[in-house]
């Protein structure tokens, strides 16, 4: 999980982009150690954190009004509550025995080389290369045009693989208190790709959401991003760039793999058994058939309860 010494301005700028409250939990270490641990209920469960692939610790005993149950860490790992309370626990080790472990994330060493390039095989450098050649430009920023152009390509993107689109409210709410830059590739004018991009930590820089247009891939938008991407975390002091995270072995995580770096497995831990809403082969099939038009406005809606 992410340790923060004081959660406060995560605490606040969370509850400002997606709107639910965050309750702190008094959590024990096998060790003894007294912590905090940030979750969100949602529905019947208490999830650490929804929407985020790992949960947060605070590395205290908070001063804030805290929930009525604890959580126990065991000599064994996992974690336990003797109020009998759901719960969800995202980390990169397992907790419980009831685990969703089909994510993963990819991160680099953004700072190992004076030059950025110098990290990336030959093959990535010349896709990289090529997407300059070819005359993709980035901007980013944080404006209401960019944001526009973002979800323009975003929601396009999301019909073409026949994904729900986020909606558009957390990611402007988390625009403009400066948790995300927007980045949005244009070719001759066009708006072509975008991403967003958040700060985790002062060291730690991660890619979100990602789109590009499948019939520009000749022209390797996505490399032009994740570089573009790479380089403002840099020059923002970060240490590890992320790739954000994807399921093991799908088509997205293959191309991860090629920027190099390590790859970090993620652990869901379940109180009891869970269907993962993910793999619904029926509702996905249904979703397909649904026009863009509904697809865009009633993605955000469905969006919302895929924590």
């Amino acid at each position: 999980m992410i340790e923060l010494q004081d959660a406060t301005d995560f605490i606040n700028n969370f509850e400002k982009i997606y709107s639910k409250k965050v309750i702190c939990i008094p959590y024990t270490t096998k060790e003894g150690t007294r912590k905090t641990i940030l979750m969100c209920k949602c529905g019947k469960t208490y999830i650490s954190l929804p929407y985020m692939s790992l949960g947060v610790l605070e590395n205290r005993i908070t001063d804030r009004k805290t929930a009525k149950f604890l959580l126990f860490e065991t000599e064994e790992g996992s974690i336990i509550s003797p109020n009998n309370i759901k719960f969800e626990i995202r980390d990169t080790l397992a907790h419980t025995h009831n685990v969703y472990a089909d994510k993963l994330f990819l991160w680099i060493n953004i700072a190992e080389k004076s030059d950025l390039l110098e990290l990336f095989s030959s093959n990535v450098r010349r896709k990289v290369h090529k997407s300059i050649k070819d005359g993709v430009i980035v901007k980013y920023g944080t404006d209401k045009k960019l944001l526009k152009d973002f979800y323009y390509v975003y929601t396009h993107r999301m019909n073409e693989i026949n994904i729900p689109p986020s909606s558009k409210k957390p990611i402007k709410n988390a625009a403009q208190i400066g948790v995300t830059t927007l980045f949005v590739a244009y070719l001759d004018g066009k708006v072509v790709g975008g991403a967003t991009l958040n700060k985790i930590t002062d060291d730690v820089y991660a890619n979100s959401l990602f789109a590009t247009l499948h019939s520009y891939n000749k022209h390797y938008v996505s490399y032009g991003l994740h570089f573009a991407m790479m380089n403002f975390a840099r020059s923002s002091g970060a240490i590890y760039y992320s790739f954000g995270r994807s399921t093991r072995l799908s088509s997205v995580h293959i191309y991860k793999k090629q920027w190099g770096g390590e790859e970090i497995p993620l652990y869901w831990s379940y109180s009891h058994k869970q269907k993962n809403i993910r793999n619904n082969k029926l509702a996905y099939s249904l979703w397909k058939k649904l026009p863009f038009f509904i697809a865009k406005r009633l993605g955000p809606i469905i969006s919302k309860y895929v924590y």
